[in-house]
């Protein structure tokens, strides 16, 4: 089957989902796989290799992931892929392919699991990144393998090992450190002089501006747990901003939501929304609970982006559905009639750079001001408001976002 991810295309499914769903097993079988990549950043080992399913599956069987190191892996990676296989040994094995044909690029981007008596096989163009996995226009085929297909694959593959056995390095080998640390000098110069462009172009270009009032939502109480995923990303910042942080650019023409967050008590951060919301904006597909995740980046009051957020897209059996914001955490929801306010903007498919707005907090006024000129409250429905960046920044010139 042939898949495209792309943002901007209805049918999107990401490369990201497209793994965790084929490395999903229903029987208790033996099993393993592979992945080779050109590049990978730690942000990309991250979505995958921390997720509870890829989880799931190390916790019994073997795996070989195979990275290159001609661009883009840098010394962050390796930190990154280090911790993994410390994590999940024996089952885990990285290997870095290190070649010394300077005309010839390391380029391949396939991963494979043999699960429940068949090889799921995904080849595609998008590398272990979070823009190749995430954000990136990237096309790739799933093909499920059995039986003759299956045996040929195998032999043909470890045919392949074993002829590169000799370029398949260690991550403590010192030519692979030595050419981690030269891509990772690379990329500190490249994000430097990205934002140096970036301070030259600050004037907007005038684009169509779409504002469309949703359907607003009654307050409901109702809490559904939702799991986390967490990330852990050291070593120096700069270099996840050179490859890493293009996955979290804003631009004009992206979606926006403002949403009013109901009160749910003391777990009003796992925020409701209906199914027009869930669907149409989110990203969600009601009555599907296949590997679909939900990304999230939260704007810190200074223009931070903090901590990766990792949602799957629950569907319950109720008319709500719910995203977890960790901004909310250890919050208590406001008293009065002003409500927290999220603001999301949609940077790809099912991928969010976020703000938790408090009644308390300098800004809630301008958005509040902008909220009810275009969508006047009514009752104690939940307002929700979907409009662009570009009309976000002229009503808000003063949020967080414009920080980053």
């Amino acid at each position: 089957m042939f898949y495209i991810q792309d943002g901007r295309f209805s049918g999107s499914l990401t490369t990201h989902e497209a793994i965790l769903t084929a490395a999903t097993s229903t029987q208790n079988m033996l099993d393993y796989g592979a992945g080779v990549f050109a590049f990978a950043t730690s942000g990309g080992t991250s979505l995958i290799f921390e997720d509870q399913v890829i989880r799931d599956f190390l916790s019994n069987n073997p795996f070989t992931l195979i990275v290159g190191i001609d661009d883009i892996t840098n010394t962050n990676t390796l930190n990154k892929l280090r911790e993994l296989r410390d994590l999940y040994q024996p089952n885990l094995e990285v290997k870095v392919f290190c070649d010394n044909d300077s005309g010839s690029l390391f380029h391949p981007k396939f991963i494979w699991f043999k699960v429940d008596g068949e090889l799921r096989l995904i080849v595609g163009s998008g590398n272990l990144t979070e823009k190749g996995l995430r954000r990136n226009k990237e096309a790739f085929t799933i093909n499920n393998l059995t039986n003759d297909e299956l045996n040929d694959f195998e032999e043909y593959w470890n045919l392949w090992v074993s002829q590169n056995n000799d370029k398949l390095r260690d991550l403590d080998d010192e030519e692979v450190i030595r050419r981690a640390a030269r891509n990772a000098t690379r990329f500190a110069r490249g994000r430097r002089l990205e934002l140096e462009l970036e301070m030259e172009e600050e004037e907007d270009t005038p684009c169509e501006v779409r504002n469309e009032p949703l359907i607003t939502e009654p307050v409901n109480d109702e809490v559904i747990p939702i799991e986390v995923v967490d990330t852990d990303t050291p070593f120096v910042p700069e270099i996840l901003d050179a490859e890493d942080y293009g996955a979290w650019t804003i631009e004009d023409n992206l979606e926006v939501l403002i949403a009013e967050i109901p009160n749910s008590g003391n777990r009003w951060k796992q925020a409701n929304f209906n199914r027009a919301v869930f669907e149409g904006f989110f990203g969600g597909i009601a009555g599907v609970n296949e590997e679909r995740r939900i990304l999230l980046r939260n704007v810190s009051i200074t223009g931070i982006l903090e901590e990766l957020e990792v949602r799957p897209t629950v569907s319950v059996r109720s008319q709500n559905y719910r995203v977890e914001l960790a901004a909310a955490s250890g919050i208590e929801y406001p008293e009065g009639d002003n409500r927290p306010i999220g603001i999301f903007i949609k940077v790809a498919t099912r991928s969010f750079i976020y703000s938790l707005i408090m009644p308390d907090h300098d800004i809630y006024n301008e958005v509040i001001v902008y909220l009810n000129n275009y969508q006047p409250r009514v009752g104690i429905r939940m307002r929700r408001y979907l409009t662009d960046v570009e009309d976000l920044r002229e009503n808000c010139p003063n949020l967080n976002f414009w920080l980053i």
